[in-house]
Order: structure tokens, then C-alpha cells, then sequence
């Protein structure tokens, strides 16, 4: 079954993603410069730092986050940030200059597409995927079990850790090259299905 054709009821209610070589590269702590940040004047997938580098959306990043701003499937699922980044100020910065588009056609940040569902700061995977399940189920009551939740990262030690807390959880270690989203997804629908 392809991704646009599923039944709300077969998607995870709740999908989290690393930033740093998940996202975009490099990592923050690779940046010689860091913030301040300016748009590529060409490219809308690239920042540069003050010191002249780039920092890129990997592969379908693009694509999958706009896809979720805008397909109405996406409607009951949450999004959310899980990143132990060494600059969490950079990465704020970063999600807020990367601009898509939202269903009106306005220019939006990027962070505006995980809310207050932001876990950037110096942490375990597993207590910060606590943290975003406990502020979901303050808002909907029906997000209740890890297992509705998706996660995608490029290291395995954070899929080993958020594994066991019952998440499924898609490695990537290129990052959202294309095809990781779809895979992640079956993934997801594979352990959801096995545990009802």
C-alpha cells in the first residue's frame, strides 16, 4: 500500500525526528562558524553560517515535511524533535529560517510544523521521547502508548535506547535519503499491527 493511500487509522499518531545528519547536515558541532545563519540566495534547502557553510535538508526532507504541513492525512498525527545537538540555539535558528509553504500558500518556519513538540537540549533519546508523549496526551487524550509513536535517526545507540521504550524506530544513518519516510512507515505499520 503506497503512502497516499493509507487510511488515517494506519498512521502513527505521533513522529519524531533527529535533527543533526537526520534533518540536515553537517552537525552543529562540525559548524566552524555557526549562527548567524542567512538563506542560500539560490537554494532554499541550504543555510550558510558566518563562517561559509552549508548547511543542508538531506535528501527528501523537503518533500516528506512538506508533505505533512499540507496532506490532510497527516491531520491527526503530531510531529515532534528529539536532538541532543551541541548548539541547540543554532538548530532553533536553523528551523526557523528553512520556510515551506502551509495550506494557505504562506511562507512558514519549519519549527511551526512541531509546535512546543521541540526536545533539543542535552539528553537521553528515551527521556525526551517521554517528555513528547506526556505533552501530546495533555492535548489528545487518545495518543496514550509509545507504540503510536515513529522515530527516525541516523545513530544507532538512540534507536537502541527508544526502541525499548516500545517506539518504532527507523535508522538512518544518511539521513531522510529517499525512501526512509516510506520505510519508515512500514516499519511502523509492521510493529503497530503486531502489537494490537
Amino acid at each position: 500500500m503506497s503512502k497516499n493511500s493509507c487510511d488515517t487509522s494506519e498512521l502513527p499518531r505521533v513522529i519524531v525526528f533527529d535533527l543533526d545528519g537526520t534533518l540536515w547536515n553537517p552537525e552543529m558541532y562540525q559548524l566552524s562558524g555557526g549562527a548567524p545563519f542567512c538563506p542560500d540566495e539560490k537554494n532554499p534547502n541550504i543555510m550558510i553560517d558566518r563562517s561559509g557553510t552549508r548547511v543542508c535538508l538531506i535528501g527528501e526532507t523537503r518533500n516528506v515535511l512538506q508533505d505533512l504541513i499540507l496532506n490532510p492525512q497527516w491531520k491527526d498525527t503530531y510531529f515532534a524533535i528529539s536532538s541532543t545537538c551541541d548548539f541547540p540555539e543554532w538548530a532553533a535558528s536553523l528551523l526557523e529560517l528553512y520556510k515551506f509553504k502551509n495550506a494557505e500558500g504562506k511562507s512558514v518556519p519549519m519549527g511551526s510544523l512541531f509546535s512546543d513538540l521541540k526536545e533539543i537540549y542535552y539528553a537521553g533519546k528515551d527521556e525526551q521521547h517521554r517528555r513528547i508523549l506526556k505533552k501530546v496526551r495533555q492535548i489528545d487524550n487518545s495518543v496514550t502508548d509509545f507504540s503510536q509513536m515513529l522515530f527516525f535517526d541516523n545513530q544507532r545507540n538512540n534507536i537502541s535506547a527508544v526502541s525499548k521504550l516500545g517506539v518504532a524506530c527507523c535508522y538512518c544513518p544518511d539521513g531522510l535519503v529517499p525512501g526512509t519516510f516510506q520505510k519508515g512507515l512500514d516499519l511502523w505499520r509492521k510493529n503497530y499491527l503486531a502489537s494490537l
